[in-house]
């Protein structure tokens, strides 16, 4: 089970990309993150091989995909004690939580490789032009996450229990 992560996330960002900061890899990390543990790292690192081998490995958008998606598999795997199996708790870390790392990470990244390009009060200017984008970031995240995290992790338990998925934690 664990072999099929990456390419389920792989193949959810692809089918999700013609929509705008609407994506289901914060989705499938965390519940994969919830079922799989530390284990998930690898599948995440999988990911982002595929993304760099796909896309190249610009510095500004590989080095933020770099740290955001295994920093979400960790925080997701120190919150499981205290999220456990709970959907809308879930929801709101992927949503209001998550999205304001994401993007403050990323606005991070960019004011540390291109000062020159954010003199005084540019990244004042960035951050409010990602404001609709972060909206749209958090609306889906929050609505994926309500709607298929209790399924999918449910799907996941049984499989795990049939004892064809020797690797549950």
């Amino acid at each position: 089970m664990l072999a099929l992560c990456a390419p389920i996330i792989i193949a959810g960002k692809i089918i999700l990309g013609p929509i705008p900061n609407v994506e289901c890899v914060t989705f499938f990390i965390i519940l994969f993150s919830v079922v799989f543990g530390w284990k998930t790292l690898f599948p995440v690192a999988i990911f982002l091989l595929e993304e760099g081998l796909r896309y190249g490995f610009g510095p500004t958008w590989y080095i933020f995909y770099c740290i955001i998606w295994p920093l979400l598999s960790v925080m997701t795997v120190l919150l499981k004690p205290v999220f456990k199996t709970n959907a809308i708790s879930w929801a709101i870390f992927a949503s209001v939580i998550f999205v304001p790392i994401f993007s403050g990470i990323n606005i991070l990244i960019l004011k540390l490789l291109f000062s020159d390009m954010f003199p005084g009060s540019g990244i004042l200017a960035y951050l409010v032009a990602e404001i609709p984008y972060d909206i749209a970031h958090i609306i889906g995240n929050f609505a994926i996450m309500l709607a298929l995290f209790t399924p999918l992790y449910r799907v996941m338990e049984k499989l795990m229990k049939s004892g064809n998925a020797p690797l549950s934690d």
